[in-house]
């Protein structure tokens, strides 16, 4: 986990012991890291500090017993994303809730701990992730500002970059601001190309334009725009300011909280499977949320039509994020309705337990576990949750349920209305 060089920080906060306590991880892990410190009574500094220092992530300690200290520390960390909106802020929660962490995601915070549960791992983890984020982020606008570079120039009629949102091999996304809608949406972009694989991807970015305008519902991400240039193709879509699944599982749900987001995404995988559709890349960072907290499909760069999994397409191929993929996807075997399923097993287990039910060094030995290891075991205060689990999860496909309507069938009596 350690990185080439230390990261730059800037942690604010009036609790001295837990400074010290931070600043000792992090110089011990990284020897030339910079760890500048700011009491919590000189934030107005914040934002010159800022600019003087530019650091990979800004970390804030901040305790919601205290609604007035609260409420200036999110004003702060919101007032520094106008100034730099790329800053990646983690927050270092005391007496907060699953209210509290949404409030926070909702504000701009990127990484949620909470203080009473906090490791020396996961800190060094969310660090380490700010500072690949903000690398990444500078390559990006490194490369578009070199003259002949692939990445140079782009620039699509009718829409203002705002910021960077995430850089790939296969695109690039940011966050825009469309003229014509005037409002902020997603600008996914592809570089055209004449080699298989650039063309491989044109066909993948095509596809995921057709899948997601052939269905109007809530529960899957508006498409506004489709186009072509001479060097690229862009995707305009819905932006969803409240982030992604996977920021909110930085923070424990509760069992009622886990039931509502099963819940939800079986509703949502029901809506694009009776549109005959396979998602087949479904996990947290897939799942968007909206203000009330309801989630929303994106990424439908690897879907497929069902129809075409009856004949030979997909298969011998092996996509899919290996935490989250299902035993006949991970040995490149025909998949259906119920692959999708089992990924939200996986997930459902994540959001029960706060860990994935599978690890390893590499893809491989992660994608044997979930072919070969039994079902893991739920912890005993949440046991009852079990029989959803092993039929979600169930490594042959008979085995699990059927659809997502028989999945749905089975939480109706159980599902709180959380959210």
């Amino acid at each position: 986990m350690a990185e080439a060089t230390g990261p730059n920080l800037l942690v604010v906060g009036g609790d001295t012991k837990r400074l010290q306590w931070l600043t000792h991880h992090v110089t011990s892990h990284w020897p030339d890291a910079e760890v500048s410190t700011l009491p919590a009574e000189e934030s107005p500094a914040l934002n010159r500090l800022l600019v003087e220092r530019a650091p990979d992530a800004v970390i804030l300690q901040i305790d919601f017993a205290d609604e007035a200290a609260s409420g200036a520390v999110l004003l702060h960390m919101k007032q520094m994303l106008q100034v730099q909106p790329a800053l990646h802020c983690i927050l270092l929660a005391e007496n907060g809730g699953e209210i509290s962490a949404v409030r926070a995601l909702k504000g701009g915070a990127k990484d949620y701990l909470p203080l009473a549960r906090i490791t020396r791992d996961q800190l060094l983890t969310a660090i380490t992730e700010a500072c690949a984020r903000r690398r990444a982020a500078a390559q990006a606008a490194q490369a578009r500002s070199q003259p002949g570079t692939e990445n140079s120039g782009i620039s699509v009629p009718g829409y203002s970059i705002v910021k960077d949102i995430a850089t790939s091999n296969f695109s690039q996304v940011f966050l825009a601001r469309s003229a014509r809608l005037r409002r902020n949406v997603v600008l996914k972009v592809m570089n055209r190309g004449e080699s298989q694989r650039e063309l491989d991807d044109a066909e993948r970015f095509q596809r995921e334009y057709e899948i997601i305008s052939s269905i109007s519902h809530r529960a899957i991400a508006e498409i506004y725009d489709f186009g072509s240039q001479p060097r690229h193709l862009y995707l305009a879509m819905e932006y969803f300011p409240c982030g992604d699944l996977r920021d909110r599982l930085r923070n424990p749900l509760s069992v009622d909280e886990s039931l509502y987001y099963l819940r939800a995404i079986a509703e949502a995988l029901r809506v694009i499977h009776v549109f005959g559709i396979l998602h087949r890349d479904l996990k947290p960072a897939n799942v968007m949320l909206r203000e009330d907290n309801s989630p929303v499909l994106i990424d439908f760069g690897l879907a497929r039509r069902a129809l075409d999994e009856a004949g030979t397409t997909g298969i011998g191929q092996v996509l899919g994020s290996p935490y989250y993929i299902s035993p006949e996807q991970s040995q490149g075997q025909r998949v259906d309705a119920r692959t999708d399923l089992y990924s939200l097993g996986v997930m459902f287990y994540e959001m029960l337990t706060g860990q994935r039910p599978y690890g390893g060094r590499t893809a491989m030995a992660i994608m044997s576990q979930h072919a070969s290891e039994p079902v893991p075991v739920l912890p005993e205060p949440i046991a009852a949750q079990q029989p959803l689990l092993d039929r979600l999860m169930a490594k042959t496909q008979n085995a699990r349920y059927a659809s997502a309507d028989e999945l749905l069938a089975d939480l109706g009596p159980l599902v709180a209305a959380v959210a």
